[in-house]
């Protein structure tokens, strides 16, 4: 399958309109590469890039089909896209569901868990959602995701299932604890082997992720914040990585480290400005290179 990656920042992206920290100026200056918020597009593999659906819908969508002609419209108001799945109800996550509200030929699914639609569809901006032209399908959770008919891309070419993994529901809805908040996304042709994770939001790694990525042939991983007190440090917050549901990458317990010995291809998206890991000259940057991973940029493609 073809995987691109259309954004790799936490909300907000790089540079951050409000923010005039290390990175953004950078960005500003065009010292360092500017980022949209994450989004993820797959086309499979017997798509031939003809079909796409998207992992999240960050508000830059607009802009980031726009700089994707595999995504454009072919003719009239027939779009590729044929799916938009959801990790949770983040506004870095959901805010583009505004941006394709437009009715088009070929109809767009929107899929999550149950706990993900109710929360967004009570949002005044994305309560249309769940009425028709649209359709917003309910996923199971720990299934593997059906054929909902009228040429499915993913019942019918990929395999895909839902991962319930430790978050909360957003700051907005209370970040209340519920199974199914946050899920990551286990993605294969049918018929092979190589399997693609998506997960750029996790609080924790436990046992179901942990096996997830031990059978992954390449992990989309959290890259949000490098330590626990990273707004804190760089005098841009108070707020602690942790508490915001999001494991650091860096430090003694982080993601680098729990996951020393894993063989998948690791990718970390997602990045706040605040991330060092941005700075190529930085540490974390190094460390992050040192232990083989590698940090996704709005553009990156990979084949698997």
């Amino acid at each position: 399958m073809i995987v691109r990656v259309l954004g790799s920042a936490a909300g907000g992206g790089v540079p951050q309109w409000n923010c005039a920290c290390v990175n953004c100026s950078a960005a500003r200056a065009g010292s360092a590469p500017g980022r949209t918020e994450s989004t993820l597009a797959i086309s499979p593999k017997e798509a031939r890039g003809k079909r796409w659906f998207l992992l999240n819908c960050s508000p830059d969508v607009g802009a980031q089909i726009e700089a994707f002609e595999p995504l454009h419209p072919a003719r009239g108001r027939v779009t590729p896209i044929g799916d938009v799945l959801l990790t949770d109800a983040n506004l870095d996550h959901i805010g583009g569901l505004a941006v394709l509200r437009q009715a088009t030929r070929t109809r767009l699914r929107v899929r999550s868990t149950a706990v993900v639609r109710e929360i967004a569809v009570a949002q005044p901006s994305f309560a249309h959602f769940a009425a028709p032209p649209h359709l917003w399908q309910a996923v199971p959770i720990d299934e593997t995701i059906g054929n909902v008919g009228d040429n499915d891309v993913i019942g019918d070419w990929l395999e895909v299932r839902a991962i319930a993994i430790p978050g909360t529901t957003p700051g907005y809805d209370g970040r209340r604890p519920l199974r199914g908040a946050v899920v990551a996304y286990e993605i294969a042709d049918r018929g092979s082997e190589e399997r693609l994770l998506f997960a750029p939001v996790f609080g924790a790694i436990d046992g179901a992720l942990t096996d997830a990525i031990a059978s992954a042939s390449l992990a989309f991983l959290d890259g949000t914040f490098f330590t626990d007190d990273e707004l804190e440090t760089t005098g841009l917050g108070t707020k602690r990585a942790r508490a915001m549901g999001h494991q650091p990458v860096g430090g003694s317990d982080g993601t680098l480290t729990q996951l020393r010995d894993t063989r998948a291809r690791i990718v970390f998206t997602h990045l706040n400005n605040s991330n060092p890991m941005l700075d190529s000259a930085s540490e974390a940057h190094a460390a992050v290179l040192a232990a083989g991973a590698e940090i996704a940029y709005d553009g990156m493609q990979l084949t698997l």
